[in-house]
């Protein structure tokens, strides 16, 4: 069934208001799946496809699925390309004096565990955490920023595919709570499987049937169902038992995952030029 302009725009407004927003460096940016932001015109794609699989009705597949990649329009593999130096700077002066060491350390850890299973290279240009986003002109693939939502969000990220000045990981102040959930380690562990290209691992059926449902456009599926995935979403109970863990850890299910997008870790190899 294809809808009309108008009942598309209905649907895109539904989405705008259901959805949360923040404003970072005076753009709104609208917060779907508790940790991605959107422009308003990537959220109009976004309403726009999850009307068409509503009009649909098209079930997630029943199989239980797990690490997720994207795929782009013409079915392609969304990750960084081979050799990719994936360098980032903190915004020293969107932290207090005593949050941003908490940061580079959390930091160091999150990228230093990806580089462990796969084969991608994070990159800390540190002469660059002074300046901030503006003020030089050297660039890094992103910024890590302190941004405060109002606890909207504890993080977020982006794609490998999302436009070059929407490449940030913003910070909240409640990351620095005391009374926080979560290890700050594996949240960041979180929102860089995001950079690398991975989806929440609990979009899929074999997830309990309470935790957030997603758009699937152009997802594909990597590894068996994990719930104790570094993508997984505390929600819900499967078998009596709690699901998701609050150190958000790479399991070894998430490796495969990450292997069979990215291949070994570089450190296995000796490299020649």
């Amino acid at each position: 069934m294809t809808r009309s302009a108008d009942e598309l725009f209905q649907h895109f407004k539904e989405v705008q208001y259901a959805d949360r927003w923040v404003k970072i460096d005076g753009e709104r940016h609208y917060i779907v799946e508790a940790d991605l932001l959107l422009s308003e015109d990537q959220l109009w794609d976004y309403a726009v496809e999850r009307a068409a699989l509503e009009a649909a009705d098209t079930a997630i597949p029943t199989d239980e699925q797990g690490l997720v990649g994207i795929r782009n329009i013409n079915n392609q593999i969304v990750r960084w390309r081979p050799g990719k130096a994936l360098t980032y700077a903190i915004a020293k002066s969107s932290f207090t004096p005593t949050q941003y060491p908490l940061v580079v350390k959390a930091m160091e850890q999150a990228t230093g565990d990806w580089e462990a299973v796969c084969g991608v290279d994070f990159e800390h240009l540190a002469h660059l955490d002074a300046t901030g986003p503006s003020g030089n002109d050297e660039s890094p693939l992103f910024w890590v920023q302190g941004v405060d939502t109002a606890g909207k969000v504890i993080a977020a990220a982006f794609f490998p595919n999302d436009p070059v000045h929407k490449r940030r990981v913003i910070v909240d102040p409640v990351f620095f709570s005391p009374g926080l959930r979560f290890s700050r380690e594996g949240v960041l562990r979180h929102e860089l499987g995001h950079v690398l290209g991975f989806r929440h691992e609990h979009i899929r059926s074999g997830a309990p049937p309470d935790c957030p449902s997603e758009n699937l456009t152009y997802t594909f599926e990597l590894t068996p169902y994990d719930p104790s995935s570094v993508m997984h979403y505390l929600c819900g109970q499967k078998k009596n038992e709690a699901v998701g863990i609050v150190t958000l850890e790479i399991t070894d299910v998430d490796r495969a995952g990450a292997l069979a997008v990215y291949g070994p870790p570089n450190k296995t190899f000796d490299f020649y030029d």
